[in-house]
């Protein structure tokens, strides 16, 4: 809980630090992509889901830019790397999978852009620029770092659209207003207990933008909750997956960006009729009329990832309340994953 109350205290040093003393890393990581032929961006777990962001601004922008999971880059892509620019997110810096990728990267990538919350990782030392996100520390899963790295990764994306300045005062708008939206998630955090259920897996639905909450927002579930959840992007739902939709069927879809919004609003009308339990988690305007809606600020669609994956921390953390689980604590492993094979 203190984690997720933490975030604009935590966000506001994210810019402190990008403003500051990481200013100039955060100048030259930009002009490094923005001469780069070609940009690879990796990551695993939420340090992936919290990089989605800066992928589809630079992909959308035009750029060469790909994002590949970590382990399917080290073991099966990693010719895609090649007089790359690679840019890799990682929480501690010292997961198995990033040490291993640094090792491979030596004499093939043109340059390593590290985004880490900790500054004497081996990723940090190894990066040839390392921008450190510097959030506050969370007690096990990814909130604070969570919410600090994809800040730190729109920020980014603003300096290589050349446009940082700008970019600020975006992220800085949106820091009271995370706040608003935690105390007011917590005031109907009991309007969960009708969505989220032991035993039946929820669905996390949407699209652009709004994919890195959709991937997080399964991945929160899971770990604090220990309970199953899926996160797919809307139009794969539709072809084939849509057929598991009943009475017993349960789902959370971003609204998400202006180009895609009417398409998922009209998901959520069209799986409500085929018995569903939908929550949509978005800007409540007039095209959201008759659908259970939890209200976000109405922001850019660059800043949504900053701002919809704060109801379903509070979710996640109701959902194990109500299990009588200890909140915030893995069962079978670490907060860093030291290790392919064992645990």
């Amino acid at each position: 809980m203190q984690d997720i109350l933490g975030q604009e205290r935590s966000l506001e040093r994210v810019l402190e630090r990008q403003t500051g003393a990481g200013r100039a890393a955060m100048l030259e990581a930009a002009w490094s992509l923005r001469d780069a032929s070609k940009v690879v961006i990796t990551a695993i777990g939420a340090s992936l889901h919290s990089a989605y962001p800066l992928h589809y601004a630079l992909a959308g922008s035009g750029m060469n830019c790909s994002i590949v999971e970590i382990a399917e880059l080290l073991h099966y892509q990693l010719r895609i790397c090649a007089s790359a620019v690679v840019v890799i997110f990682s929480r501690s810096g010292e997961s198995s999978e990033v040490v291993r990728l640094l090792d491979q990267l030596k004499g093939v990538a043109s340059r390593v852009i590290a985004l880490t919350n900790e500054p004497e990782s081996t990723l940090a030392k190894r990066a040839n620029v390392t921008i450190f996100v510097d959030s506050l520390p969370d007690e096990i899963v990814a909130v604070q770092s969570y919410t600090g790295a994809v800040a730190a990764g729109l920020l980014l994306a603003g300096a290589v659209g050349e446009a940082f300045d700008a970019r600020i005062g975006e992220v800085s708008d949106c820091l009271p207003r995370v706040t608003t939206l935690v105390r007011e998630s917590l005031e109907r955090v009991v309007e969960w207990d009708s969505v989220v259920r032991a035993g039946s897996p929820i669905y996390f639905l949407g699209r652009g933008d709004s994919y890195a909450s959709v991937l997080e927002g399964a991945l929160l579930i899971g770990e604090t909750a220990k309970e199953p959840a899926v996160g797919l992007g809307a139009a794969s739902f539709r072809h084939g997956p849509v057929e598991i939709v009943d009475d017993s069927y349960r789902a959370v879809i971003f609204a998400g960006p202006a180009a895609t919004r009417g398409l998922n609003l009209e998901l959520a009308r069209g799986l409500e009729k085929f018995g569903g339990k939908i929550r949509v988690i978005g800007a409540d305007r007039d095209d959201a009329a008759g659908l259970s809606m939890i209200t976000l600020p109405d922001v850019s669609g660059a800043m949504l990832p900053l701002m919809e994956i704060v109801p379903v921390q509070i979710a996640a953390m109701r959902f194990a309340f109500v299990k009588g689980l200890e909140i915030g604590k893995f069962r079978h492993t670490g907060q860093v994953t030291r290790d392919e094979v064992a645990f």
